[in-house]
C-alpha cells in the first residue's frame, strides 16, 4: 500500500460524513422531522416500508423550499438557518449544519417534493448516490414532502448492521413519540407498511401526549421551577408496583432532544427509591449551551452544569420523592431495654457450623415490644416461639438455646427469589389473564421486537381491532401486575442480547421479588412472623438474603449468661 496522502473523491468523503450523520433509518426520520419543525410545520406524517430499510416519506406542511433553492438543499454546508460564525453562540434551530439532507443524499435515493406559500407552483428534485438527476416544476400543496429510498443500498456493510424491521419501526418510533411531546401544537403521525402506528392531534397538550407514550397507569404529575438561569418543566409517572429501578427519561433543552449524563445522574441520584418515566424541558438562553458537538446534535455542553444538575435535583426532590410513609404502632402495656453492654461478646449470625461467619454489631439500644411469650409454631425444628417486633422492624423468636434476631425483608426476599428460580427452572408456566392488557403502542412496539424469547418464557400476545393484547404471563409464584413484568423483561432483554433468555428473565423476575418484598417498616403479625419462618427454612439457603446479607443473627444463651455476669 502506498503512503502517499491524496485527496479522496467526493463520492467517497461525502459516505464518510454520512455516516456520522444517518446511523439507520431513525437517523433519518429525525433530521427530516426537525426540517419539518424548524419550517412551523403544524402537521409531520412519517411513513415507514419495512422499518424504513425500503422506503421513508416524511410529509410537512411547513414553510416549503422555493424551486430555486431544491439544489441547494441536496448541497453540502447549504442552509438557511445561519450564515455567520457568531450564528453558533446562539442557535435556535434543530437544524443548522447543512449537511443533513445531502448526507442521505450521499447513502439512498431522495426525492423532494415542495412549494412555498406565495408560490403557484411547486418543484421537485431527485437525487441517486447524491447527484441530481432531475429537477422540474410541479404542482403541490404548501409544505414538503420527502422519500428516500434504498438506505445504505451502495453500504452493504452499514446495512447488514440494521435491525429487524420491527426494531427499525420502534427506534423510528421512540424518536417520533419524542418531538411529539416537545410539540404537542403539532399533529404528527406514524404509519408501517399503511398501518397506523402512532398519531397526536396537535391540541397543545403535553400530558395528553405523554398519556399515549407512557400509558394511562398511574397519574402523571408536573412541575415547573426557574433555578438560576434555567427554566425547568418536570413531568412524572411513577411505575405501577415498582417502588425502585430503573427510570425511563426524555430530555429536551430548548427544544432539541438530548442525551446528557448530568440530567440523568440528578434523576437518578434524586429518586433513588421510585421507578418511573420521566419528562424533563430545560428552557435557557442560546448562549448557555453548545449543541455543536457532534453531527448527530444528541449531545450538548452546559456553560453550568451545576445549575443544570441542581434545577435537576430540585424538581424531582419536590415532583417525585414518596411522601413520608406514617406507621403506626401501638405500644404493649410494658417495654425492656436493653443497653449497650460493654461484653466483647457479638451477636452472630444464625447459621449452620460450616456457613462463614459474618461480623455483626450489636444494636444501640434496641426497644423490644413483647407480644406473646406462648406462640410456637409445633411445625418448625427446632420448637420456636415468637416473641415481638422491635422498634427497628426485626423480628424477635426464641428457639430454647437463645434469641434469634430476623430481618423480615432479607428474609422476605430469599423466599421469593428462590420461588421464582424453582418455578423457572422446572417448566414453561403460563398464567392465563382473566383480562386482557391492552398494550399502549410503544410497549407494543417494543414486545414486537423481542417477541419471540417472550413467547418463549410464557408472554401470550393477540392482535386485536382494539390494538394489541397482552394474554398470558409467565406464572412465576409472585403477584406482579403483568405490564410491570412485561417491561421488567424487555429491559432485561435489551440489556443483555445474549446468553440464555430464561436464565436473565428469571433473575429479572427474582429482583423485582425483591424490591416488592416486606420492608422494614411493615408491622408483622404473630401468624405472619411464623410463616415467613418457616418458609425461610424451608429455602435451599436460607441464612442470606440474594444480596449475601444474614436473614438470621443468633444470641446463644451463654452469650446472654455472659453479659449478665451470671457466669
Amino acid at each position: 500500500m502506498s503512503n502517499k496522502i491524496r485527496e479522496l473523491s467526493e463520492n467517497v468523503w461525502s459516505k464518510i460524513a454520512a455516516g456520522e450523520v444517518v446511523e439507520r433509518p431513525a437517523s433519518v426520520v429525525k433530521e427530516l422531522v426537525e426540517n419539518s419543525l424548524d419550517a412551523n410545520a403544524r402537521r409531520v406524517r412519517v411513513k415507514l416500508t419495512d422499518g424504513g430499510r425500503l422506503k421513508i416519506i416524511v410529509e410537512d406542511d411547513g414553510a416549503g423550499i422555493s424551486f430555486e433553492d431544491l439544489p441547494l438543499a441536496l448541497t453540502y454546508h447549504a442552509t438557511s438557518k445561519i450564515s455567520e460564525v457568531e450564528d453558533l453562540e446562539s442557535i435556535s434551530t434543530l437544524g443548522y449544519r447543512g449537511e443533513a439532507l445531502a448526507s442521505v443524499a450521499a447513502v439512498a435515493d431522495v426525492e423532494i417534493r415542495s412549494r412555498q406559500k406565495d408560490s403557484e407552483t411547486g418543484g421537485m428534485i431527485r437525487a441517486h448516490e447524491g447527484k441530481i438527476i432531475e429537477h422540474v416544476k410541479i404542482n403541490h400543496p404548501q409544505g414538503t414532502r420527502i422519500q428516500v429510498e434504498n438506505l445504505f443500498s451502495g453500504l452493504p456493510a452499514r446495512r447488514k448492521f440494521l435491525k429487524s424491521a420491527s426494531g427499525e419501526l420502534r427506534r423510528a418510533a421512540v424518536f417520533l413519540r419524542e418531538y411529539a411531546v416537545c410539540n404537542p401544537g403539532v399533529a404528527f403521525s406514524l404509519e408501517h407498511d399503511d398501518k397506523e402506528i402512532f398519531s397526536t392531534d396537535g391540541s397543545g397538550s403535553k400530558k395528553f401526549v405523554l398519556m399515549k407514550i407512557w400509558g394511562a397507569g398511574s397519574e402523571i404529575q408536573s412541575i415547573k421551577l426557574t433555578y438560576a438561569h434555567i427554566n425547568l418543566e418536570c413531568w412524572f409517572q411513577p411505575r405501577m408496583g415498582i417502588s425502585s429501578g430503573r427510570n425511563d427519561l426524555i430530555a429536551f433543552v430548548n427544544g432539541r432532544v438530548v442525551n446528557d449524563p448530568v440530567i440523568k445522574s440528578a434523576v437518578n441520584q434524586g429518586a433513588r427509591e421510585l421507578a418511573g418515566n420521566w419528562a424533563l424541558f430545560f428552557t435557557l438562553e442560546p448562549s448557555l449551551v453548545d449543541v455543536n458537538i457532534h453531527p448527530a446534535k444528541s449531545e450538548v455542553r452546559f456553560r453550568y452544569p451545576d445549575e443544570i444538575f441542581s434545577a435537576v435535583r430540585k424538581a424531582v426532590n419536590n415532583l417525585g420523592s414518596p411522601m413520608p410513609i406514617s406507621v403506626t404502632n401501638e405500644k404493649p402495656n410494658f417495654s425492656i431495654s436493653i443497653p449497650k453492654s460493654n461484653s466483647n461478646s457479638n451477636p452472630r449470625p444464625y447459621a449452620p457450623k460450616n456457613f462463614p461467619p459474618v461480623n455483626i454489631q450489636p444494636a444501640q439500644n434496641s426497644q423490644i415490644y413483647i407480644e406473646d411469650f406462648e406462640v410456637t409454631n409445633e411445625k418448625s425444628e427446632p420448637k420456636i416461639n415468637f416473641l415481638g417486633q422491635n422498634s427497628g422492624g426485626y423480628l424477635i423468636f426464641d428457639n430454647y438455646d437463645g434469641l434469634v434476631l430476623m430481618d423480615p425483608h432479607a428474609a422476605h426476599e430469599r423466599i421469593n427469589y428462590e420461588k421464582i428460580k424453582s418455578s423457572a427452572e422446572k417448566s414453561r408456566n403460563i398464567q392465563k389473564l382473566l383480562t386482557p392488557v391492552l398494550l399502549h403502542p410503544t410497549l407494543a412496539l417494543e414486545a414486537h421486537e423481542y417477541e419471540h424469547a417472550l413467547k418463549e418464557s410464557g408472554f401470550e400476545f393477540e392482535n386485536t381491532t382494539s390494538g394489541v393484547e397482552l394474554k398470558s404471563i409467565p406464572s412465576i409464584g409472585a403477584e406482579f401486575e403483568p405490564e410491570v413484568l412485561l417491561r421488567a423483561s424487555l429491559a432485561a432483554l435489551k440489556n443483555y442480547r445474549d446468553g440464555d433468555t430464561l436464565n436473565i428473565l428469571w433473575r429479572t423476575w427474582a429482583t423485582m421479588a425483591c424490591k416488592a418484598s416486606v420492608k422494614l417498616t411493615t408491622k408483622i403479625t404473630r401468624e405472619e412472623a411464623l410463616e415467613l419462618w418457616k418458609n425461610l427454612h424451608d429455602c435451599e439457603q436460607p441464612f442470606v438474603c440474594p444480596h449475601g446479607r444474614p436473614t438470621l443473627i443468633e444470641i446463644k444463651n451463654s452469650d446472654l449468661q455472659k453479659r449478665f455476669g451470671r457466669e
